[in-house]
């Protein structure tokens, strides 16, 4: 049986990170999740948000310790004022002992606005060194 809604679903990749993005001398950072360039996205036929995002280091020489390392999403919804909100911590989806190769996470949110924006805040990384970061969000309405 049917509730009169079509499902519909849209798979996005936002833009990747330049090769020598790097971290500040405390081992943190702010990416923000950017479609062709653009920070907001039409999220208004959607219902719920599931992202997924990986940081690794470029260099096979580094690691991440995963009980250090520390990422959250935020999202801002007014078109008209940039005001940025936390929204979730993202877990390893790795259990957080010693070290990685990855921060592999994901989160599922609920849609909030007809517009949003997104940005990833992260701290607990190696000072001044290069990361990379891939994210994508899967809209579901």
């Amino acid at each position: 049986m049917s509730d009169g809604r079509e499902l519909r679903t849209q798979q996005l990749i936002f833009d990747p990170t330049p090769e020598i993005f790097a971290t500040d001398s405390g081992g943190s950072f702010t990416w923000p999740l950017l479609l062709g360039g653009r920070p907001a996205i039409e999220t208004e036929p959607f219902d719920e948000a599931r992202f997924v995002v990986s940081v690794w280091h470029p260099s096979g020489q580094k690691t991440i310790d995963l009980d250090r390392a520390y990422l959250e999403l935020q999202g801002s919804f007014d078109p008209e004022e940039e005001h940025w909100t936390k929204l979730a911590e993202v877990e390893p989806v790795v259990a957080p002992y010693g070290t990685g190769e990855t921060f592999d996470g994901w989160i599922v949110l609920p849609v909030m606005a007809g517009r949003s924006a997104y940005v990833l805040v992260g701290s607990g990384f190696e000072p001044r060194s290069r990361i990379q970061v891939r994210a994508s969000v899967y809209l579901v309405s």
